[in-house]
């Protein structure tokens, strides 16, 4: 058999060091102290005192909060007897015991130790030195005053082993007291991050996500006790100026698990987003243990998408691209107002609609097929790319969400209120008639248009901005009827519950109106 080097013996116990350390330096360590008084049986001395002092690693946990300790200890042995100097000696040893935990505040813990004891010698009063094993056990009940500070009574038997006979046995009686150094010092917290799973923040809806989950995290208790007034808060600093508190439990149970829906009051300062880009996160949790107050923080990142972005899981969050108050959607609204101020008409809204519809045309707005929308493609999850009102009339175009959004701001300024219509892989407007079905018949003819909670809705398809508005009508009417187990029309009023509308301040660009449109 061959002699393993040195060296060799010295990188294997480094090794294992290394392993363990992480370990060891996450273990429960706590300091006991056990003052007693221990009745000797068949023993010449009246007055017995000893203690120990104790430190205890929790090895293992079970049952979420039952404990399998080992412990080192040593202390010293007090005796006292009539007409004879006090003898007092020492011991030195280890233990395993197991700790019940039967409530928060309360537990049993049955240990077992035994070591080596010593008397030293003492040449002053000829008293010969003595040593041997010795070994015992005890029983505790605790009281838990802090997850920090546990107190305790015991009583148990010890028997310092000596031939012919032991040099002392005894029952037990004392006292405990247990400082847990790891909580004490390190500050460790008894929340454990289970999984938490984000959606990328889109800009756009920053005041729904106030309500609205943008993703979910969870959590499980790891104190030996049910924790109290659990509050869960989020802080995004660059977008919110305080945190918001998202969920609060009054107890969670050791080992019980929870979660939390992720909402924040955002600022209107995400509207300034560009580019997307990882935005830092936090949440918080504040809990109560035993009374003594605990503080668990969690660091994360959340993806923010640019404001233009946009996906379709609900095709009602386009309304929130919107909005009446539009700079440049103003400036128009404006100047129709004037142009039609002498044009009373018994039509309802058809003159808006036809006055936009000219506008828009001699304005020079275009429809422009965009091979990276993934409205057409019916996928919900995919980021699109909307633009503002002020972005299409500044472009002269866009594509069919696009135009929607121009054409629906336009009316929405002028006091009509309109609606998206959605069928498979295409998005255009329906505006309010302001008639009732048998005036409707008049004006546009009997069966062109919807009927939807008692609102009489014109059609209108915004892809032939450069046609008629007649053929507009008549394609609007036309697409609605093809697709009739497959459309939905959204008013914009409703959606805006949910969505609100968005206005940036850069909207109130100089537009050239086109003054000589509505002339006729």
């Amino acid at each position: 058999m061959k002699h393993i080097k040195s060296g060799s013996l010295k990188a294997i116990f480094l090794s294992a060091f290394l392993l363990a350390a992480p370990s060891l330096f996450a273990a429960d360590f706590s300091v006991r102290l056990l003052p007693c008084y221990d009745f000797g049986l068949g023993s010449s001395f009246n007055n017995v005192f000893s203690g120990n002092a104790s430190l205890d690693l929790s090895a293992f946990t079970v049952r979420s909060r039952d404990e399998i300790k080992l412990s080192l200890q040593g202390g010293t042995v007090f005796m006292l007897a009539q007409g004879i100097d006090p003898v007092n000696f020492y011991n030195v040893g280890g233990a395993l015991s197991y700790s019940l935990r039967i409530a928060d505040r309360f537990g049993i813990s049955l240990e077992g130790d035994g070591g080596l004891w010593l008397l030293p010698q003492d040449e002053q009063t000829n008293l010969n030195g003595a040593s041997g094993p010795y070994f015992g056990g005890r029983l505790t009940a605790d009281y838990y005053i802090s997850p920090v500070f546990k107190a305790g009574i015991f009583g148990g038997y010890q028997n310092y082993f000596y031939k012919p006979k032991p040099f002392l046995h005894s029952i037990q009686a004392g006292i405990s007291f247990s400082i847990n150094i790891t909580k004490g010092l390190f500050k460790t917290t008894g929340i454990k991050n289970l999984d938490f799973e984000t959606q990328p923040l889109f800009p756009i809806f920053y005041a729904h996500y106030d309500t609205n989950s943008f993703g979910t995290i969870s959590f499980t208790n790891i104190e030996k006790n049910a924790i109290t007034d659990v509050e869960v808060s989020v802080f995004i600093e660059q977008f919110m100026s305080v945190p918001k508190v998202v969920a609060t439990y009054e107890k969670i149970q050791p080992g019980e698990d929870f979660s939390a829906d992720l909402t924040a009051f955002l600022n209107e300062s995400i509207m300034n987003q560009m580019q997307k880009q990882m935005t830092d996160a936090q949440v918080t949790i504040t809990y109560k243990s035993l009374g003594q107050n605990n503080q668990y923080e969690e660091r994360f990142f959340l993806q923010t998408l640019t404001r233009n972005s946009m996906s379709w899981e609900d095709d009602r969050r386009a309304a929130a691209f919107v909005s009446a108050k539009d700079g440049a959607v103003q400036r128009f609204a404006r100047q129709i107002t004037l142009a039609l101020k002498d044009k009373p008409s018994d039509k309802g809204s058809y003159s808006y609609a036809s006055a936009i519809f000219d506008v828009l045309k001699a304005y020079g707005i275009n429809y422009v097929v965009d091979p990276t929308s993934v409205f057409s493609t019916s996928d919900t999850v995919a980021v699109d790319f909307l633009q503002f009102p002020y972005q299409t009339l500044l472009y002269h175009g866009g594509d069919c969400d696009d135009l929607s959004i121009l054409n629906c701001s336009l009316f929405e300024a002028l006091g009509v209120q309109t609606a998206f219509i959605t069928i498979p892989g295409h998005i255009y407007m329906a505006y309010d008639s302001g008639l009732a079905e048998n005036q409707a018949d008049r004006v546009y003819g009997k069966g062109k248009y919807i009927v939807q909670d008692g609102k009489v809705w014109i059609p209108v398809e915004i892809t032939v901005p450069q046609d008629s508005f007649e053929l507009a009508l008549k394609l609007g009417m036309r697409e609605w009827n093809k697709y009739s187990d497959d459309h939905n029309l959204i008013p914009i009023h409703e959606a805006w519950t949910e969505f609100k509308p968005v206005t940036v301040p850069e909207s109130d660009v100089s537009v050239q109106f086109p003054k000589d449109a509505l002339k006729k």
